[in-house]
């Protein structure tokens, strides 16, 4: 039981530090960030009241590093979006996770395209219900400008969750060494 808490904590505090840091040295590049693939990660590797926890502490320590923290309205939505992220991953991640095998690969690049549509839909809807004109043609404009953000999030989270998320993701799980680990019954041929 020593061992498995000692995991958990590390496991966490090692996520944690993946969104935080991520999300500060990125931060100058828009819609390019780590907290949606640590969000994703604590889902799946920690037990769901833990998840919750990682996740606002990532989001509210770099809102607060970075002089966001009860600074702008939309910030309900980001943090209820990323939330949700880790609640969906939670729901299915028996169906993500298909051990190491290429199309694993696959499911955590389309988590990471499903992810974060749904994550920029509802943050843009959130822009529409803080402007003052609630019209449908106020509604499609909103998406409308979104979609260049949108297609950069949707590129990075891509980038993030198939070359960081996973690979971090059976390290965690399985350890350095397990992952890394070569057949030694294997016969291989050198040139």
């Amino acid at each position: 039981m020593k061992e498995n808490s000692k995991w958990i904590w590390t496991t966490s505090l090692s996520i944690f530090i993946l969104g935080f840091l991520g999300r500060i040295l990125l931060h100058d590049y828009p819609n390019f960030e780590t907290i949606m693939v640590a969000s994703f990660l604590s889902a799946m590797l920690l037990p769901r009241n833990l998840t919750l926890i990682v996740t606002i502490a990532m989001i509210v320590s770099s809102d607060i590093y970075l002089g966001y923290f009860a600074s702008s309205k939309i910030i309900l939505f980001t943090y209820t979006g990323f939330l949700f992220v880790s609640f969906l991953t939670n729901k299915f991640k028996k169906k993500i996770d298909g051990g190491l095998r290429p199309n694993t690969v696959y499911k955590f690049g389309a988590s990471s395209i499903i992810l974060t549509l749904i994550y920029d839909i509802w943050t843009n809807f959130g822009v529409f219900l803080l402007t003052n004109n609630h019209t449908l043609d106020n509604l499609i404009y909103v998406y409308i400008l979104g979609l260049p953000f949108m297609l950069y999030h949707l590129i990075s989270s891509l980038v993030m969750f198939t070359l960081i998320g996973f690979p971090l993701y059976f390290i965690f799980l399985h350890g350095i060494k397990s992952v890394l680990k070569i057949n030694e019954n294997s016969n291989y041929e050198q040139n």
